[in-house]
């Protein structure tokens, strides 16, 4: 593993990661992580990141603004601000000589992922989503899952009267603006001009991001599947045939198309 520090468009410091094959190759992967964490994704990225290294592939993980080793603050996130990181770390990758590139997103960082996959498709050869937020409203903003239903009215009170919310159970904290651009931004909009390859892999029990919108939304894909992981949770964390299915089925993807 090698640790540099790359810049945004907007001059924000960002912290990667990179996993290098022994052979030479001109394939990389970009993994973008979800809200609260890190380029880790509680480990499981680190994971991912050397099974695919193994089987020939460079993979670079970054730490979005405001999370992990990058500059900023959580409260500063936007989903614009994130899209921003998203287009420095493939500049990245193509900087390193890599022509052909992979895109990984999870939970939010899926949204943001596929809001930058639609406007630069050409950039990458396929596109793999987990438990992906792509309804801002389902997941944030009007959520029709159990871990936000139940403090919504909280903390819109909250970024009314301090402009600013606690986010899980990492306790980050998130400003105003973040949760004004969910409500412009729509993802599964985005999905319907997509004709990259693209897997969704997605947990039936997942308690933040619906399953359901994974369900309704592949259909938008010109070019796209859904895996299912019966009773899985969120960031396949719970269970360890989940870590592994969701691995497994992520590599075989790549291989197939990248």
């Amino acid at each position: 593993m090698q640790k540099i520090f790359f810049k945004s468009k907007d001059g924000q410091k960002l912290c990667g990661i990179w996993h290098i094959p022994n052979k030479l190759t001109k394939k990389a992967i970009v993994l973008a992580h979800g809200l609260t964490v890190d380029k880790d994704e509680e480990g499981i990225f680190i994971e991912l990141a050397e099974l695919l290294k193994k089987n020939g592939y460079a993979v670079f993980r970054f730490d979005f603004r405001g999370h992990g080793e990058s500059e900023g603050k959580s409260i500063d996130t936007t989903i614009t601000g994130e899209m921003a990181d998203v287009e420095a770390a493939v500049k990245e990758v193509k900087l390193h000589e890599y022509k052909e590139i992979g895109l990984l997103g999870a939970s939010v960082g899926g949204g943001t992922a596929t809001l930058y996959a639609e406007k630069n498709q050409r950039r990458l050869r396929c596109f793999c989503l987990w438990n992906p937020a792509l309804n801002f409203d389902h997941t944030f903003l009007d959520p029709i899952t159990s871990w936000l239903k139940n403090r919504h009215k909280e903390m819109m009170n909250d970024l009314k009267t301090k402009g600013w919310t606690m986010v899980g159970s990492s306790k980050k904290v998130y400003g105003r603006k973040m949760f004004e651009e969910m409500a412009k931004f729509t993802p599964y909009k985005a999905l319907r001009n997509i004709s990259l390859p693209t897997v969704i892999i997605h947990g039936t029990k997942d308690k933040y991001v619906p399953y359901e919108d994974a369900k309704t939304y592949v259909k938008y894909l010109k070019n796209g599947k859904l895996i299912t992981l019966k009773n899985g949770e969120h960031g396949f964390q719970e269970k360890v045939e989940d870590r592994k299915k969701a691995k497994q089925e992520t590599l075989k993807f790549f291989l197939k198309y990248l």
